[in-house]
């Protein structure tokens, strides 16, 4: 099955209407009252918003100096002002670039929660050195608000003090992807981007893992990880030249993925999507896999013209939920009711650029189609070894998963 095919398939879906021309028009327009003023509940933060997360219809939206705790209607619960930091404020020792007495705005790089020990909130910011802050939200059946008990979340680490060890250093400053898969036990799955020019977290030799997961310790002061396979990194000569951007993150079945934007290989100058997949059971990386995705609209203008395909290489946004009871949706794509699927937005790159253009389009793909494509290519040996992170690009050949 060719890959392509299948996203022009599906974008066809989603593009079948505009084949119509204009849309009829509604027979019950006549008897719609447009005077109507609707209301909305609506939030206004102080700073640019960068990440959003729900527990137990709590909304946490994770912004610029600002972590804000909703109610569904979106009134406002409580606040936490991450910065702007003096540097005796962060976590950890001193930004690289900061004066003693100068402060620095601290980015929502991630926003995690968690169900399975006290209620938990882990908000990850520039300013803090690659650590993370755990806000505990509920702690003995006592809830609290999301100011009320934070603390850096690093082994020996304290504000403006300690020096974070590996596995305490979750995200980077050039953008991370953090997934929380919850067992027996919480384990974090790591996707953090290099983008050239951008710099480091740390002033220190510890530089967060491109790719990795580790888990909680039971003492709730940090992460371990399983071993040293549990995480990979952009060989030397790729470090600080490559670019590779973690877009999305999600989890669905047995499985934790991730969506990139990078160079399409190490000869080539053009950029494309690709989508990862790793094993949310494993302790160590020895499942992992990616493949090229794109979102393809094919025109055929004329009956007996050749078709012409529009590629959307540079992924801009993603968003995995469940099929529901839409009848033609099910037809279309060829799954059931309660199958997942990831609603993706592609924009076409600018010429061997990973930057987007204003031509963009939306395509809806199967999890359950997308799995069938790994394994079809894995089982006739169509793999070769990630080169950004073995140095190598062989041939070779898995047991399909």
């Amino acid at each position: 099955m060719n890959p392509r095919l299948l996203h022009a398939v599906m974008l066809l879906w989603v593009l079948c209407s505009s084949a119509q021309g204009q849309c009829d028009k509604s027979p019950e327009t006549h008897q719609l009252n447009l005077s109507v003023n609707y209301e909305l509940p609506t939030f206004t933060a102080d700073f640019p918003i960068q990440n959003m997360v729900t527990l137990d219809g709590i909304i946490y939206v994770g912004a610029v100096n600002r972590i804000y705790a909703l109610a569904p209607n979106l009134t406002k619960l409580s606040e936490y002002h991450t910065g702007p930091l003096l540097s005796n404020e962060t976590c950890g020792r001193t930004l690289t670039g900061a004066s003693s007495g100068s402060k620095v705005d601290n980015h929502n790089i991630a926003l995690v929660v968690e169900n399975i020990y006290d209620k938990g909130l882990y908000s990850c910011g520039s300013a803090d050195n690659g650590v993370c802050r755990r806000h505990v939200l509920d702690e003995d059946t006592s809830p609290k608000t999301v100011d009320e008990h934070v603390y850096c979340f690093a082994d020996k680490v304290r504000k403006g003090k300690g020096q974070p060890i590996d596995s305490d250093v979750v995200v980077s400053a050039s953008g991370s992807q953090v997934l929380n898969v919850e067992s027996n036990f919480i384990t974090f799955f790591v996707g953090n981007s290099e983008i050239p020019g951008t710099g480091n977290v740390s002033d220190s030799a510890t530089h967060p893992h491109t790719i990795s997961l580790r888990k909680m310790k039971t003492s709730q002061n940090g992460f371990t990880f399983y071993s040293d396979l549990s995480y990979m990194d952009l060989i030397p000569p790729l470090r600080g030249n490559y670019y590779l951007r973690y877009v999305y993150s999600f989890h669905s079945g047995p499985f934790t993925y991730f969506l990139t934007v990078q160079r399409v290989s190490m000869d080539s100058e053009a950029y494309h999507t690709r989508i990862v997949r790793m094993c949310s059971s494993d302790h160590v990386i020895r499942r992992y896999v990616e493949m090229p995705l794109e979102c393809i609209s094919t025109d055929k203008r004329r009956r007996r013209s050749p078709e012409i395909d529009t590629v959307f290489n540079i992924l801009q946004a993603a968003h995995v939920t469940k099929v529901g009871n839409d009848v033609e949706l099910q037809k279309q794509l060829k799954v059931e009711k309660g199958d997942d699927v990831l609603f993706a937005a592609f924009a076409q790159g600018k010429p061997n650029s990973p930057e987007p253009t204003a031509n963009s389009a939306v395509c809806i793909m199967s999890l359950k189609h997308i799995n069938n494509m790994f394994k079809f290519y894995m089982q006739r040996c169509h793999t070769v070894d990630p080169f950004h992170f073995t140095g190598s690009n062989k041939k070779s050949c898995y047991n399909a998963l």
